[in-house]
């Protein structure tokens, strides 16, 4: 999804605060202190800290966040509880069931966040782009990056799989629980909705208005199809015209497909990679056996602008052997070997 002309960025709200809420919590602050690190959104990374208002689906699911919002945990900075009549000045469109107002979300465009990250690098980082590994090999104590020709990419100790379902191609992860999920983004011409300062969202989001186009999205489906399809636009219209209370309407087909990587926890995988085919019984993390110099940073799903940063910092103290950025629970929730602990327990 790096090549989205728009992400959006905002927490997560839940009764019980549990760990996914936590973890995306961690994530989203963590990355707004990063970007302000790398020079801020909307200076160094394009987009915009503009603001989130996020639509209750119904009267049952505002009540359960008017039960969150009335725990005081949260400073109205982070997250604040707007009844109908606010959530619906602010939308200028009926907000019958109330919304949350993130005042430190937005969008940002994904590319140019990877680009700022990349440059933070400086001369520690080599760029070898446009080659295409297919296979890797343990020889020495070092890994070998091959082309599907042979020949070698790169050699070194320890390798991270960035990849996202393409990880899965290379034997050592194959058995990775990752799944592929359509997404295809809607591109409008600006005007051809109302408009708003900041991004919208329930069943869909949209964005504001940037150098004359409007993002909506994103579509949610099971298969591979690559191509802009008029079905998927014309869901992303709908839902978005349901938000802001105007007709349907028919637009020239235009947007992006990309696709979600996505594990079956809908968590993120940030460590060592499992080994399946080392046997033995594991009743723990520490059990499971492992690549040596294998790790894997996937799975980001829909979260991923939000994801990168904290998962590149929580692998980055594995390795280094410093204190981590989240506590021992949250971060074992996040660990690549999760899948294959549950299915030697499962055996046992």
């Amino acid at each position: 999804a790096s090549g989205n002309l728009a992400g959006i960025f905002m927490p997560l709200m839940s009764k019980d605060d549990n760990i996914a809420t936590r973890l995306v919590r961690a994530a989203y602050l963590y990355s707004l202190n990063r970007w302000k690190d790398l020079g801020g959104i909307g200076a160094a990374i394009e987009g915009a800290q503009c603001g989130v208002l996020h639509l209750a689906r119904d009267g049952a699911h505002a009540q359960v966040q008017r039960q969150i919002a009335a725990s005081g945990l949260y400073p109205r900075a982070f997250a604040r509880w707007l009844e109908a009549p606010e959530a619906t000045a602010m939308l200028g469109a009926p907000a019958p069931d109330g919304a949350w107002w993130f005042e430190q979300g937005g969008w940002a465009r994904p590319a140019s966040v990877c680009a700022a990250m990349l440059d933070a690098c400086g001369a520690l980082l080599t760029r070898r782009f446009s080659s295409s590994a297919l296979r890797l090999e343990r020889g020495d104590g070092e890994w070998l990056v091959r082309e599907a020709d042979g020949a070698l990419i790169a050699a070194a100790p320890t390798v991270i799989l960035a990849a996202g379902t393409g990880a899965v191609d290379f034997e050592q992860a194959a058995g990775l629980p990752l799944d592929a999920v359509r997404g295809q983004v809607t591109h409008l011409a600006e005007g051809s909705l109302p408009s708003l300062p900041f991004v919208v969202c329930r069943e869909a989001y949209m964005t504001p208005a940037h150098q004359g186009v409007v993002c909506v999205g994103a579509s949610y489906d099971a298969d591979a199809d690559a191509k802009l399809r008029p079905s998927s636009q014309e869901e992303n219209i709908a839902k978005i015209a349901d938000i802001l209370d105007v007709a349907p309407f028919e637009a020239p087909l235009a947007g992006r497909t990309g696709f979600r990587c996505m594990a079956a926890d809908r968590l993120p995988l940030a460590g060592a990679l499992p080994d399946p085919g080392t046997p033995g019984r594991c009743e723990r993390l520490r059990d499971v056996p492992r690549w040596p110099g294998l790790f894997g940073l996937l799975g980001y799903a829909s979260r991923g602008l939000i994801w990168a940063p904290l998962a590149a910092e929580l692998l980055a103290c594995q390795l280094e052997g410093e204190p981590l950025p989240l506590e021992r629970q949250l971060a074992e929730a996040l660990d690549p070997a999760r899948f294959l602990l549950r299915e030697r327990r499962r055996a046992a």
